[in-house]
């Protein structure tokens, strides 16, 4: 094995070393002030596409509109690194990667940096609104 192979693999993260994806969201804490939260409405164009095609459910009736929520689950290490990011009610495949893309892609530094040594389970949420009106 090559000295830089076994320096990658001594700093990845154990799956058995990370803690379990919690159950109940209301253990979790909130991330105050994510920036997630005021970026993802630019976002709804894109989401609007996947339902209009059919395979996405879960979007409410909001005033003559259409609104999604999306709760979103973040295992943050110490210095703000996502480690995993999990859609909790998304219903739609689609929606799932295109969120955890978009936030790994554009927000991957929006985390806050808790200084513990070991990853944390946060939670904020995602939103989406769109009109199909001609």
């Amino acid at each position: 094995m090559t000295m830089l192979l076994s320096l990658m693999l001594a700093a990845t993260p154990v799956a058995d070393a990370l803690p379990p994806m919690p159950q109940d969201l209301s253990t979790v804490p909130v991330i105050k002030d994510w920036l997630g939260r005021k970026v993802s409405p630019r976002w709804s164009e894109d989401v609007a596409k996947l339902y209009r095609r059919g395979d996405c459910n879960g979007a409410m009736p909001y005033e003559g509109s259409r609104l999604l929520e999306i709760d979103m689950l973040f295992l943050l290490a110490g210095d703000g690194a996502v480690l995993k990011v999990a859609p909790v009610n998304a219903h739609c495949p689609g929606v799932e990667q295109f969120v955890s893309n978009r936030i790994l892609g554009t927000l991957r530094k929006s985390f806050p940096k808790s200084g513990m040594n070991e990853p944390r389970w946060m939670r904020s949420q995602v939103r989406f609104l769109w009109s199909d009106a001609p």
